[in-house]
C-alpha cells in the first residue's frame, strides 16, 4: 500500500464524509415520505440541513490549505504519550464506542433505521476513537483507523449473528424456526418414530444444523445458538485460512482475517459454503517454488490436492447445484496464480530436478493440472448429487429440479421494492474498491524492471485470461441465480464470486503470485483511497446489526402454545404448514407429524409450478384428509406492491386460496399471525388455480 501521511489520512476521511452526507439525505427525505411528514415543516428539515452542511465544510476543508495545519496539529498527537493522555485515550475509545449504539438504539431507533444516518454518526465517533488509540498506542493515523473499523465492525456482524439466540418457541421470520425441523428429518425415526425423506433442498445446510440432534433434549434456543456459531466460526475460519495463505505477519494476518470476515458477510457467503472454501485454502498444497513437480500436483503433495478436491466437491452435490464448479475452481486459482507456465531455473548442476519436473511446466502440459482438477471436481459433484437423491427417500425426484423451471425475474438485478440497492448496484459497489486495487497493483503508474518478451507477455495474458474468466463465470451465475423467483433479496448468491474475489485480490496485495520472469515490472502500490472504501463498505453492512436484542412474551407464547394444544385435541391427521418445530422440541403433545406439505417445500412447487405435487396437494384439500390444519394467516387478495410480490402471487395462487377454499379459520393466536383451520362443511367449486 502506498505511504499515507496524516493530510493523506484527513482528506479521505473528509471526502468519505462527503459521500456519507449526501447519501443520508435522500435516505431521510424517503423515511419522511414513508411516514407522511411534511419534511419542510418537520424538525427533520434540521437534519437534513445538518448533513447539506456537513458535506459542503467537509468538501472545502479537503481542498483547503487549512488541512495542512490540521495535518501538522494531529501529527503531534501522540508523539509525546503521558498516563493522562493514555486515560483520555480509553475514554475516547469507549465514548465513541458506546455513542454510535446509544444514537441508534436511543435517537435513531426504528424513526430513522436508514444506513447512512448512522454511519455519519459513526465516521465521527471513529474519528475521535482513531485519536484516542493514538493517544494510547504509537501506531500510523490510518493503521490506527483500519483497526477501529474493523474491531468495530467484527462486534457489530457478530453481535448481530448470535441476536437469533432465542427461546422463542415460533419462528422469528418467514420459516425461520422450519429450518430446524428440516434439519430433524436426519433423526427422523428417533424424533417421530417413522422414516422420513431427507431434504431436497439444502442438504448440507440441514446436515450442518442436525448435529445438535445427537444429544437428547437440547432446546430450540441451543439449535439457534449452533447455527449463530457456525455462522461465525465458519466464517472466521475462512477469513484465517485465507489471510495465513498469504504468509503475513500476524497483525496484518489478525486485520486481514477481520476484514475478510466482514467482506464475506456482506452478501452473505453461507456457512455450508464455507466448509468447501475452508478445505481448499486448507488443503491445496504447491511444492516450493509454486510448482508440482509432476502433472497432478506431484506425489504425496498431488494426492493430496486431488482428495481435498474431491471431498470439496462431494460437499458441494449436496449443497446447490451453482455451486458444483466453486471448489476445483478455486483451487485452480491458487494455482495458476502460485505457479508460472515459464520454466524456471533448477538448481545449478540439479540434473534429477529438472528430469522430475520441479523446473516447471512449458505450454500445453501447464494446463493438465488444471483440467483434471476441474473434472475431478465436477464428476465428484455430480455423483454426490446422484447418490443422495437415490438415499434421500423423496417420492418426487422432480423436487430437486426445482430451480430450473422457476420464473426469472430480472428486474431484481436493478433496485427495485424486494432489494432496493438491486443486485448489480450492490455488488459491484461491493466490488468497486477491490477493482481499484486490483488495477492499481497490476498497472503501476512508474513501472519498473525489463520488460517482457513476447513469449512471457502471452503466458501471463494466459493465465489472466483463465482467472477473469472464472470470475466472470461465477458473476453471471450469481447474478442469473439471483433473479430467480423466492431470491434476490440480497447479494448472497453471489457468494462464489465474492470468494473467488476475495482469494484473488489478497494473493497479489500479498506477493503469493509467481511472476513469470525475474525481469517482470514491480507492482503498483494500492491507495489508501480504495483501502478506506474497501474497509467502509463492508462496515456499513455490519453497522445495520446494531438494534435491540429480539425479545417475545413468555407468557403470551405458552398460553398460545396451551390454546394450540387444547385446538388440536379433536383426532384425525393435523397437517402443520408451518411451526413444525413445535413437534421437533416437544411443545405440543399427542401431535404425530404428517410430513407432506412443509411451508418451505409448498413455497418452492409453487414458485416452480410442479403441477403434480400441487394436484395432490389439492385433491387433500378437496378430500378433507386433515382434521385440522396450522398454517400462517391466508389470503385471497394476492399482494400488488411490495418486497417479493411475486412470491406472494404464487403462494396465494398455488396454496393459500386452495386452502381457504376448502378450509376456514377457527383459531387465531395472539402472539404471531398463525391460525389453526378446519373444513368447510359444504364442498365449494375452486378456481382452477392453473387455468390462466
Amino acid at each position: 500500500m502506498e505511504s499515507v501521511s496524516t493530510q493523506k489520512f484527513l482528506q479521505t476521511w473528509l471526502w468519505s464524509l462527503v459521500v456519507v452526507s449526501l447519501l443520508a439525505i435522500p435516505q431521510v427525505i424517503q423515511r419522511t415520505n414513508e411516514l407522511e411528514i411534511a419534511l419542510l415543516r418537520s424538525k427533520w428539515i434540521g437534519l437534513v440541513g445538518v448533513f447539506a452542511l456537513t458535506a459542503i465544510a467537509a468538501a472545502w476543508l479537503a481542498r483547503s490549505p487549512r488541512l495542512d495545519r490540521l495535518a501538522s496539529r494531529f501529527g503531534e498527537l501522540g508523539s509525546h504519550p503521558k498516563p493522562l493522555l493514555s486515560i483520555a485515550g480509553v475514554l475516547m475509545v469507549l465514548g465513541g464506542f458506546i455513542s454510535v449504539w446509544f444514537v441508534r438504539l436511543q435517537v435513531f431507533g426504528n424513526i430513522l433505521p436508514q444506513v447512512m444516518p448512522i454511519l455519519w454518526v459513526f465516521l465521527w465517533a471513529s474519528l475521535i476513537q482513531t485519536i484516542g488509540l493514538k493517544l494510547i498506542r504509537k501506531l500510523e493515523w490510518h493503521a490506527t483507523f483500519a483497526i477501529v473499523l474493523l474491531t468495530q465492525g467484527m462486534i457489530y456482524q457478530t453481535y448481530g449473528i448470535f441476536s437469533i439466540t432465542s427461546a422463542n418457541p415460533f419462528s422469528m421470520g418467514y420459516s425461520e424456526a422450519g429450518r430446524h425441523y428440516y434439519a430433524s428429518l436426519f433423526f427422523a425415526e428417533k424424533l417421530y418414530g417413522m422414516e422420513l425423506p431427507l431434504p431436497f433442498l439444502h442438504p448440507s445446510r440441514y446436515l450442518l444444523l442436525s448435529i445438535p440432534f445427537l444429544i437428547d433434549g437440547l432446546p430450540l434456543w441451543f439449535h439457534r445458538f449452533w447455527q449463530a456459531l457456525l455462522w461465525f466460526g465458519l466464517t472466521l475460519g475462512a477469513s484465517f485460512l485465507l489471510a495465513r495463505r498469504m504468509k503475513l505477519s500476524r497483525g496484518v494476518t489478525a486485520l486481514v482475517t477481520a476484514w475478510a470476515f466482514l467482506f464475506y458477510l456482506q452478501g452473505a457467503v453461507y456457512y455450508h459454503l464455507q466448509v468447501m472454501v475452508i478445505l481448499i485454502l486448507a488443503g491445496i498444497r504447491l511444492e516450493s517454488g509454486g510448482l508440482p513437480p509432476k502433472i497432478l500436483g506431484g506425489g504425496t503433495a498431488g494426492l493430496q490436492n486431488i482428495i481435498i478436491i474431491v471431498l470439496a466437491s462431494l460437499w458441494a452435490g449436496i449443497s446447490r447445484v451453482n455451486w458444483f464448479p466453486v471448489p476445483a475452481m478455486l483451487a485452480i486459482a491458487i494455482y495458476i496464480l502460485e505457479t508460472p507456465i515459464s520454466a524456471h531455473a533448477a538448481v545449478p548442476g540439479d540434473e534429477d530436478a529438472v528430469l522430475s519436473g520441479n523446473a516447471g511446466h512449458t505450454g500445453w502440459k501447464y494446463w493438465i493440472t488444471p483440467f483434471v482438477w476441474g473434472a475431478s471436481g465436477l464428476a465428484a459433484a455430480l455423483l454426490s448429487q446422484f447418490v443422495y437423491i437415490r438415499i434421500s427417500g423423496n417420492p418426487d425426484l422432480s423436487a430437486f429440479g426445482s430451480s430450473f423451471t422457476s420464473d426469472l425475474i430480472w428486474s431484481r438485478l436493478l433496485p427495485n421494492e424486494t432489494f432496493p440497492m438491486g443486485i448489480l448496484p450492490g455488488i459491484l459497489l461491493v466490488s468497486a474498491p477491490l477493482f481499484v486495487a486490483l488495477y492499481q497493483m497490476i498497472f503501476p503508474s512508474s513501472p519498473k524492471g525489463s520488460p517482457l518478451s513476447r513469449r512471457e507477455r502471452g503466458r501471463v495474458r494466459a493465465r489472466w485470461l483463465v482467472l477473469i474468466a472464472m470470475l466472470a463465470v461465477l458473476f453471471v451465475g450469481g447474478a442469473i441465480v439471483s433473479t430467480k423467483i423466492g431470491g434476490g433479496g440480497d447479494l448472497h448468491n453471489m457468494d462464489a464470486y465474492l470468494v473467488m474475489l476475495s482469494v484473488l485480490v489478497t494473493s497479489i496485495w500479498a506477493k503469493q503470485v509467481r511472476a513469470e520472469s525475474d525481469a517482470q515490472p514491480m507492482r503498483g502500490r494500492v491507495s489508501w483511497g480504495a483501502v478506506s472504501a474497501a474497509l467502509l463498505i463492508p462496515l456499513g453492512f455490519a453497522i445495520r446489526n446494531i438494534g435491540f436484542f429480539p425479545s417475545y412474551d413468555k407468557t403470551i407464547a405458552e398460553k398460545d402454545i396451551q390454546r394450540l394444544q387444547e385446538a388440536l385435541q379433536s383426532g384425525g391427521e393435523i397437517l402443520f404448514i408451518t411451526e413444525r418445530q413445535l413437534i421437533a422440541f416437544d411443545d405440543l403433545h399427542g401431535v404425530r407429524l404428517v410430513p407432506e406439505y412443509e411451508q418451505m417445500e409448498l413455497m418452492e412447487m409453487a414458485m416452480s409450478r410442479n403441477r403434480a405435487y400441487l394436484e395432490k396437494y389439492y385433491a387433500d384439500l378437496r378430500a378433507r384428509r386433515f382434521a385440522l390444519i396450522v398454517a400462517e394467516d391466508q389470503k385471497f387478495t394476492e399482494q400488488k406492491e411490495g418486497a417479493f410480490v411475486e412470491e406472494n402471487v404464487a403462494w396465494v395462487r398455488f396454496v393459500g386460496a386452495p386452502l381457504l377454499c376448502n378450509y376456514k379459520p377457527v383459531v387465531t393466536l395472539t402472539s404471531n399471525n398463525i391460525q389453526v383451520f378446519e373444513p368447510r362443511p359444504k364442498l365449494v367449486e375452486c378456481k382452477d388455480p392453473f387455468a390462466e
